[in-house]
């Protein structure tokens, strides 16, 4: 049902962007999904957005109308609702806060109304636009990952009023589900390292919940080396899904800065540690190879055992060097260790989602168990272990509900 003083938009609404731009442009670049984007890279992009200024009781999506865009909330109120006649009961949309992005994304109908509940402008961005440019501009996914965090931590409030509890339990399943999708395509894409004949390298990371803390890096750090790394940040869901991203950030970040393990883990358990009142943690591997002398150089921040197997299929747990938890204390000494990986060697990653994974009687997959059920395999590329070890799992955990996440990284060397 419609209000009788809705007014639906038409095209004559949009406002000339370059004027816009112009006038309110302290407003765009202070938005959340500009955050730290420099101007000179958001101007081309913002010349190609649409601008359009709301009145009270505009409706702008509405159920069963297809929607192109995402649109932000430059100033105003928005509100969303079931029924367009109840408007007033429905969630308030602040400023920086993203519409529309559901129905972009999963390309389904919208399922809700929104109308404005105050004069209000916005940003609208087209489907095409935004992934054709914004997504491609450094830091502007993340910056769209956490917004989406953010909302998905108030819907978690607000579902607890039986008032809004139905459709805000729908936007927080369809917003989970796009912040796993984007948390996923935070991961490196397969296949890895394509043009590096020398190795294979495969990975998985499988949530224990929609979203997770788990995390794995691949990236070549310069001519003939690359660099492999894994995480599993304390806690579970929507915290843990945060501090990742905060992770994996600073660690991409300093890696290429400085393309040394020690000053790389030490600059990141400094960023970590600050600013972390509920003191939470990442145990971390960051590992470099030099793909043509097989050199391969790690350091561990308080991380589970790798293993480590050679060309007879004998695999066994390699000692650790010295390194605590990432994100605890600032002051914490690390220590890299070196060996030769010789052809065919393989090197397995993984987090204590595999080697604690619990079956229904409450039994631990276990260290052992892994040791021994690699060490009886045949010879298998990187992919194939994997695959092998997650099914693995999954038999024995014989339906018993996921309790971590859990991921796995996979470094086969073929030599040169």
């Amino acid at each position: 049902m419609k209000s009788e003083n809705v007014r639906l938009l038409a095209s004559t609404d949009s406002l000339d962007p370059v004027w816009f731009i112009s006038a309110y442009q302290n407003l765009l670049v202070s938005l959340p999904l500009c955050a730290g984007i420099p101007l000179d890279l958001l101007v081309p992009f913002l010349l190609k957005c649409e601008y359009r200024s709301l009145e009270p009781q505009d409706q702008l999506l509405s159920p069963g109308q297809v929607n192109q865009y995402l649109y932000v909330v430059v100033s105003g109120q928005l509100s969303a609702h079931v029924n367009a006649i109840e408007w007033e009961k429905g969630f308030r949309l602040l400023p920086g806060e993203l519409v529309g992005e559901v129905s972009i994304i999963d390309n389904l109908l919208p399922t809700a109304y929104v109308t404005a509940t105050q004069t209000s402008l916005l940003l609208c961005i087209h489907e095409t636009v935004l992934w054709s440019d914004f997504i491609l501009i450094p830091g502007a996914a993340r910056n769209m990952l956490l917004q989406i965090m953010k909302r998905v931590r108030a819907r978690n409030l607000a579902v607890q009023k039986a008032v809004e509890q139905n459709l805000r339990l729908e936007h927080l399943e369809k917003e989970l589900q796009i912040a796993q999708d984007l948390q996923a395509s935070m991961l490196p894409q397969q296949p890895l390292f394509p043009s590096y004949p020398q190795i294979e390298v495969d990975a998985m990371m499988k949530p224990a919940k929609e979203i997770g803390g788990d995390f794995f890096d691949a990236f070549e750090l310069d001519a003939g080396r690359i660099c492999v790394a894994i995480g599993d940040v304390a806690g579970k869901g929507v915290p843990a899904a945060l501090f990742m991203v905060r992770s994996i950030t600073v660690l991409r970040t300093e890696m290429l800065r400085s393309k040394d393990l020690l000053q790389t883990i030490t600059a990141m358990n400094v960023a970590l540690s600050q600013d972390n009142p509920q003191c939470m943690f990442v145990t971390l591997m960051i590992c470099v190879l030099d793909v043509c002398s097989g050199q391969l150089q790690y350091v561990n921040g308080g991380h589970n055992r790798p293993l480590l197997g050679n060309s007879g299929n004998r695999f066994c747990y390699l000692e650790q060097p010295a390194g605590i938890l990432v994100g605890i204390n600032p002051y914490a000494i690390y220590q890299t260790s070196t060996l030769y990986l010789q052809p065919m060697d393989t090197f397995i990653l993984y987090t204590d989602g595999v080697t604690e994974a619990n079956n229904p009687a409450q039994d631990e997959f276990t260290e052992p168990r892994l040791l021994d059920f690699i060490n009886r395999q045949g010879q298998h590329s990187a992919s194939g272990i994997v695959t092998e070890i997650y099914a693995t799992v999954q038999d024995f955990a014989s339906g018993a509900e996921q309790s971590d996440d859990l991921t796995l990284l996979v470094l086969r060397y073929l030599g040169s």
